[in-house]
C-alpha cells in the first residue's frame, strides 16, 4: 500500500509537471502571435475585434492559486484553449 502511494505521488508530480509545461507552451504560442501582431501597422478591425476579446479573457480569470483548485486550472485551460482559438493557432493538444 505505502509504495503504491509512492508511486502515486510520482504520478502526480510527473502529470502535473507535463501538464504545466503544455500550458506554458500554448501561453507562449499565443504570446508570440501576439507580438507578432503588435508590429503589424495595418490590422483589420476583426483583429483588433479579437486582441480585446484576448485581453477581456485574460482579465476576467479569478483564480485563488494559493488555494490549489482544479477549477481554477480549469478556468486557465479553458481560457487558453479560448486564446488559442482566437489566435488561429491549430496545434493538437
Amino acid at each position: 500500500m505505502i509504495t503504491d502511494l509512492v508511486s502515486l505521488r510520482q504520478t502526480l508530480r510527473q502529470t502535473g509537471r507535463a501538464y504545466l509545461r503544455r500550458l506554458e507552451s500554448e501561453i507562449d504560442e499565443v504570446t508570440a502571435w501576439a507580438s507578432e501582431q503588435a508590429k503589424e501597422a495595418d490590422l483589420p478591425k476583426a483583429r483588433i475585434r479579437d486582441l480585446g476579446d484576448m485581453i477581456t479573457l485574460v482579465r476576467k480569470i479569478d483564480a485563488k492559486p494559493l488555494k490549489g483548485r482544479r477549477r481554477d486550472l480549469k478556468k486557465i485551460d479553458a481560457t487558453v484553449g479560448d486564446l488559442r482559438e482566437l489566435s488561429g493557432s491549430k496545434a493538437d493538444r
